[in-house]
């Protein structure tokens, strides 16, 4: 009898092995949800990307990531989630960027779920109104666009995108016009066809990012899905490419290879050959015509109407590229790499530059968002910390410690993310990131002023060369042959406003990595100098006893401030929330949180921070 017990413990003693070390490997097999453990309500899958699915089975971490749809916006002396005017703020910006379109709309962001709202709003993906509005050669965004703007890239690249290969579907999604794949978004479960919750962002074609860019379905174990990052990280860094994670790394490597498939700067490639894309039959609807009576190729609106029906086209292909070619794996980011790899014959003949400069006439580029190139030469990452440790730092829900998901500067809660390894006090902590940023930010202003005034010197140099008969064609300016006699000064144009426009972008206000940001602001004030410099050189060559060079500061600068986007003239344009038309004078934006002026105190600082006033901007920082 005993030894009939003996056994039945030892076989319940097994069993209970077995089942304790079964919860534990699902347990770790869920490594990147800090322990969270799946309700296993639905079963995930990329053919469902929706995050109302998902987060049946992680309702806590949803409520997070949405979190930011209904709380107040809040705005840090650089930051923040208050989408106000970045032009009203930074007037100087509409200079700087004149030409392209975010001279006329540049707005601080507001959340990851915000984004693909945002982007479908923006007057820079209205055709009509930039056509308007001093953008006659717009023709229309490309999905290229979506990329880092929506959780259905990757639906839409495999299920809608043309091609029976992937690299003939990749090149398809990204060549097709914007509002033209959003159509293709399906309405899956109880969504209905062109419905308001198929046009949302729950869902529809207006969600952001969504669980499955970054994790695999049900194991939620880390990945990367975007096929460009995916592409420069296997091509050229050093990475080998994984069938269920993207790319192999270790889970430490991934808390930061998530982020980076988006926070980045990229530019669209031309691929030399044409390509078979998504299209609409109103193209062929002479009935339907642009602001500027051109034939619509596209219906800038996100559903299919009045007849529309999808159809193919061939058009001029493109692919989204990262430019890493220079940057080796383990190793921090430098500019230079970009001057490299922007300038090389191989790019540069393909892709010469974003836009032209509409006053100086240079090839310029324009950077976008390059969190993950400054990131890389800063010291969090020379010490191991991930983005998701100070971005989406492990905070209590209960009894559970969970990665915090409503994605945001980790000022808004110092205590999870930055005291897990500094000892100082949140005040202390927070008033050196203040110090950091104002530095930065005294540094990029001045470099942003000096090359508006390069600008305006360029532009003043033009007008004067222009007056005489060598740089003239048929008694009238030759833009060419004045710009092949300023050549050089173009260049230090291009590659030094790349310079602050890197920092700019970035947003960090250069914390990521202080030293190297001021490095390159150095970099290009001394080009916007060399470039004036060089100017005094043309004006002596040509006789030009007048021309002095300009120092523009804040007072000057504010005479640029656009104001909120308004209408300047009546349009039908209705893709924002479905209203037909509005009338010169209208608000562009119809929410007034988004667009409008920061609150005052940050363009008073702004107005201390250059020149600097340390009796207005220095805190007290020291016991000395």
């Amino acid at each position: 009898m005993k030894k009939v017990l003996f056994a039945i413990v030892v076989i319940a003693a097994v069993v209970g092995f077995s089942w304790l070390n079964s919860d534990i490997s699902s347990k770790k097999a869920q490594p990147d949800m800090a322990g969270a453990v799946s309700k296993d309500i639905v079963m995930m899958s990329d053919d469902d990307p929706r995050i109302d699915v998902w987060s049946k089975n992680f309702p806590e971490h949803a409520d997070m990531y949405q979190a930011v749809e209904t709380e107040a916006p809040f705005e840090t002396e650089f930051g923040g989630n208050h989408s106000y005017s970045k032009l009203i703020r930074y007037p100087q910006l509409t200079i700087l960027w004149a030409g392209y379109p975010f001279s006329i709309d540049a707005n601080e962001e507001r959340g990851h779920f915000w984004i693909q709202v945002d982007q479908m709003d923006t007057a820079r993906n209205n055709k009509d109104f930039l056509n308007a509005h001093g953008f006659a050669k717009f023709g229309g965004q490309p999905a290229a666009c979506m990329n880092c703007h929506s959780g259905w890239t990757k639906w839409l690249e495999n299920n809608a995108a043309l091609g029976t290969t992937p690299e003939e579907k990749w090149i398809s999604f990204n060549s097709a016009k914007y509002w033209t794949m959003i159509k293709q978004v399906p309405a899956l479960g109880d969504i209905k066809e062109n419905s308001a919750e198929h046009s949302g962002p729950h869902g529809g074609k207006r969600m952001g990012p969504a669980c499955g860019d970054c994790h695999v379905p049900n194991t939620m174990e880390l990945r990367v899905t975007r096929t460009a990052f995916i592409e420069a990280m296997s091509n050229w860094r050093g990475y080998q490419k994984d069938a269920t994670t993207g790319l192999k790394a270790t889970r430490s490597e991934m808390r930061t290879l998530v982020c980076s498939q988006c926070h980045v700067e990229y530019y669209f490639r031309p691929t030399g050959t044409k390509t078979k894309v998504v299209a609409e039959t109103i193209a062929s609807d002479p009935t339907k015509k642009w602001w500027n009576g051109t034939q619509k190729d596209y219906d800038e609106f996100d559903s299919w109407r009045d007849g529309n029906k999808a159809t193919e086209a061939e058009v001029n292909g493109i692919k989204l590229v990262f430019p890493w070619k220079q940057w080796p794996k383990n190793a921090p980011f430098r500019i230079e790499m970009f001057d490299e790899y922007y300038d090389e014959p191989a790019t540069r003949d393909i892709f010469p530059q974003d836009w032209q400069h509409k006053i100086t006439k240079a090839p310029m580029i324009k950077v976008q968002h390059p969190e993950t190139e400054l990131y890389s030469a800063g010291v969090h990452a020379a010490n191991g910390v991930t983005c998701a440790d100070c971005h989406m730092p492990f905070v209590r829900k209960g009894s559970t410690k969970v990665t915090q998901h409503n994605i945001t500067s980790p000022l808004k809660d110092i205590n999870a993310a930055c005291k897990s390894c500094h000892t100082q006090s949140e005040d202390y902590l927070k008033k050196q990131v203040s110090d950091i940023q104002k530095s930065i930010a005294f540094d990029l202003r001045s470099v942003e002023y000096a090359t508006v005034s390069l600008i305006m010197d360029i532009k003043n140099m033009r007008e004067r060369l222009g007056a005489l008969p060598e740089f003239q064609t048929n008694g009238k300016a030759d833009d060419a042959k004045i710009s092949a006699e300023l050549k050089e000064i173009l260049e230090l144009h291009r590659k030094g406003q790349m310079r602050g426009d890197f920092v700019g972008a970035e947003n960090s206000t250069g914390f990521h990595a202080p030293r190297e940001a001021s490095r390159m602001l150095l970099q290009a004030l001394e080009m916007a100098r060399m470039g004036q410099t060089k100017l005094m050189e043309v004006a002596v060559k040509y006789g030009f006893k007048d021309f002095k060079i300009s120092n523009l500061g804040f007072d000057d600068i504010q005479k640029f401030n656009p104001g909120e986007i308004t209408y300047k003239v009546d349009l039908e344009d209705a893709h924002q929330a479905g209203k037909p038309g509005h009338k010169a004078g209208d608000r562009y934006y119809e929410h007034s949180n988004i667009n409008d002026a920061p609150a005052a105190d940050k363009l008073e600082l702004d107005k201390n921070n250059k020149p600097y006033n340390f009796n207005k901007i220095d805190p007290k920082l020291s016991s000395y």
